[in-house]
């Protein structure tokens, strides 16, 4: 019993130290977070801060990884995963975004697989490849949706499934960093509503819209 509740602690702190260095480095930058920062946030010593980690880079990695995995729950349980028309899955999942990203309420916090794109790319393969990864999970995902609508509703159209999911992942996270820039979400909303346009115009319009959603589960993870 002793030992239960022994590694429930460690788990506990190991997790504090991930989330502060998460929203930290979200807010500031990789470079910019120290650890006697992360550590003053989570409320664990350096020296505890070394118990769980080598070092700032492999908290980083854990940090990337968690918030990552937050994200994947929070768009597999998203409304327009139940939606039986591709089209609407399309269109939902831009709903979706704007509201996950924080709407006109709360300014977003940007998305860590992009400050680390940005700052660790040239320093570190580790991250590059990584942040490639996720870039392209992201993709892929979107693909397979756009690819359906335009079986069903586009099929001699000379819209590329491929190309239009990354496009999608470049506007949302260059919007992300614009919103951040801004202190405000109306860029990220106006860039998702060009974007929706230039879908419509190769998918057509569905008949039914999905409202954007509220977010539950990990918002401060997506916010």
């Amino acid at each position: 019993m002793v030992k239960h509740s022994s590694t429930n602690a460690v788990s506990e702190t190991r997790h504090k130290l991930i989330e502060a260095g998460m929203n930290l480095m979200r807010a500031q930058g990789y470079n910019a977070t120290a650890v006697d920062e992360i550590c003053a946030a989570a409320g664990v010593t350096k020296g505890g801060f070394f118990h769980y980690f080598k070092s700032k880079e492999e908290l980083a990695q854990a940090a990337l990884e968690y918030f990552v995995e937050a994200k994947a729950r929070d768009y597999e349980a998203a409304p327009f995963r139940k939606l039986v028309d591709p089209r609407e899955r399309v269109f939902g999942r831009l709903d979706f975004v704007k509201a996950a990203s924080g709407g006109d309420q709360h300014p977003t916090k940007g998305c860590l697989i992009g400050v680390f794109a940005q700052e660790m790319s040239f320093a570190s393969a580790e991250f590059r490849n990584a942040c490639q990864g996720y870039f392209s999970r992201i993709a892929a995902d979107y693909e397979k949706d756009l690819a359906a609508a335009k079986a069903a509703y586009a099929p001699d159209s000379s819209f590329e499934p491929k190309h239009a999911a990354w496009l999608y992942v470049a506007t949302v996270q260059g919007s992300l960093m614009l919103a951040k820039t801004a202190g405000n979400n109306s860029v990220l909303a106006g860039n998702l509503e060009e974007f929706r346009r230039y879908l419509q115009s190769a998918l057509g319009t569905p008949q039914r819209l999905l409202p954007a959603q509220p977010v539950s589960g990990n918002r401060a993870v997506l916010r």
